[in-house]
């Protein structure tokens, strides 16, 4: 097992979450749309005629919005042709969740130069935002934004791919060698992990503080104040990685259960198929 703290490694000199928001310019710009549509979350009076219109103007995102949205996972009775169509058909809410999805994938694509292997990383994310989107649905929470709670709470990783690729490479290298916690070796070799670079994101991004939270903590769900976008992410996770049944109820915190009430009776009904959700996230990142 390697040692994380090893002399060997080439770089072993510790920064600080600074160190990585000073080279915040080296990010892709995210479209004027795309900001809008963050924008979106917070205001209740959004006007989604007017935001689906300035959707449809940006080819890329019209493209991969109606390829998703004429796929066999909406089971639609006809082809739609246009955003306003389809979100009359599947809801605003969903082409806003689609479109911001496929902005950020456009933003970073993947490339298949990087040890970091970002489809990989998207295709993780929709699973996640999937199951975060279906537990809401148990729960009775906000869907949409549990989608994109989900979608987002590992955004520090791209940061930190595009920010300090190297140093990033040689954290993912370690963790391949020794099979120990991503964050942990985040930890021992820069002095904070991606959650934390992940939330300052959000926070600049001005992404709703409920998605900024749930970046910076999902993985310690007894840190208060609970939230349920929180809890709800560390159980999709679990999903996502094929824990189900007793397996995934006894997995979980005895304090998370008893504020979600949570049980697999209630999950299973509404879970969506893992191999529908690659589908579409295919079809949005390769589209």
């Amino acid at each position: 097992m390697t040692d994380v703290n090893s002399a060997n490694s080439p770089v072993n000199i510790k920064i600080c979450p600074d160190d990585i928001l000073a080279k915040l310019h080296q990010l892709p710009t995210l479209t004027i749309v795309v900001r809008e549509i963050i924008a979106s979350f917070k205001n209740e009076n959004t006007d989604s005629i007017t935001l689906t219109s300035k959707i449809s103007q940006d080819q890329g995102l019209s493209a991969k919005i109606l390829r998703v949205a004429n796929s066999p996972f909406y089971g639609l009775s006809r082809k739609v042709g246009t955003v306003q169509e389809a979100a009359l058909v599947i809801g605003f809410n969903s082409i806003r969740n689609l479109a911001l999805s496929a902005g950020f994938m456009l933003a970073f694509p993947h490339s298949q130069d990087n040890l970091f292997d970002r489809k990989s990383y998207w295709l993780h994310s929709f699973r996640v935002a999937g199951y975060t989107q279906a537990l809401a649905k148990c729960l009775g929470h906000d869907q949409q934004l549990a989608f994109t709670i989900g979608m987002f709470h590992d955004i520090g990783l791209l940061v930190l791919d595009v920010c300090i690729p190297e140093r990033f490479a040689g954290i993912l290298a370690k963790q391949n060698a020794s099979g120990l916690e991503l964050t942990e070796i985040e930890q021992a070799e820069l002095g904070f992990d991606h959650a934390l670079v992940g939330a300052e994101m959000a926070k600049r991004w001005n992404f709703p503080q409920e998605i900024e939270q749930s970046i910076h903590y999902w993985r310690t769900p007894e840190h208060e104040p609970f939230g349920w976008s929180i809890d709800m992410v560390y159980v999709a996770v679990l999903l996502e990685k094929g824990l189900r049944e007793d397996e995934l109820i006894n997995s979980l915190p005895a304090g998370l259960c008893d504020r979600l009430q949570l049980s697999w009776e209630c999950i299973k009904n509404v879970l969506p198929d893992p191999e529908q959700l690659d589908i579409v996230a295919h079809q949005i990142i390769e589209g």
